[in-house]
């Protein structure tokens, strides 16, 4: 084959879409990587949540984090499409009282386990847009500072899940938005 002004043309052409496209790609799966790393190292487990009465309007999710990593991170926020409102709260005992109240962040401790549950801190699901019934799934979102967006399926369990231990009665007149 005779190498011509045409050919190099071609071939320059050619190279120089390729070593760009080649490149983007490179860096893409590079970010990628880097993104399962951090989400490697931060892992969400036993997500559920409880069936609901049809016309509740508000639910909540219980799950575990666990930090591999050396080094804190923190669920910054929650999204789910099943609701109008997400958001991450705790409670605060007032006297026989448990009333929840909204934070801005959970922390998750470097080498550590913490878990969301009945009681404790939660994501709460506010003016759901459908009931929550056992047997199925919810999707969640959840936002860290360092693992970024990790996707969770809920499994909704029957009513009592979660209830092995007596909860004192809990304050909930905060969590009707309109």
């Amino acid at each position: 084959m005779r190498f011509t002004a045409l050919t190099a043309s071609l071939l320059a052409l050619t190279l120089g879409v390729a070593v760009p496209a080649y490149a983007a790609q490179h860096e893409h799966d590079h970010q990628q990587a880097i993104s399962q790393t951090k989400q490697a190292a931060l892992v969400v487990e036993s997500a559920w949540s409880r069936e609901l009465p049809p016309t509740a309007p508000v639910g909540a999710a219980f799950l575990t984090v666990r930090n591999h990593s050396d080094q804190t991170d923190r669920l910054l926020r929650a999204e789910s499409a099943i609701a109008e409102i997400t958001e991450l709260h705790a409670h605060l005992h007032e006297g026989d009282v448990m009333r929840m109240v909204k934070v801005d962040a959970i922390d998750i401790p470097a080498h550590s386990d913490l878990t969301l549950e009945p009681g404790g801190y939660h994501i709460m699901l506010i003016n759901l847009h459908k009931p929550l019934v056992a047997g199925q799934q919810l999707p969640l979102s959840l936002y860290f500072e360092q693992a970024g967006q990790v996707d969770v399926t809920v499994q909704i369990k029957n009513s009592d899940a979660g209830t092995s231990v007596a909860q004192p009665e809990m304050d909930h007149s905060e969590h009707r938005h309109h």
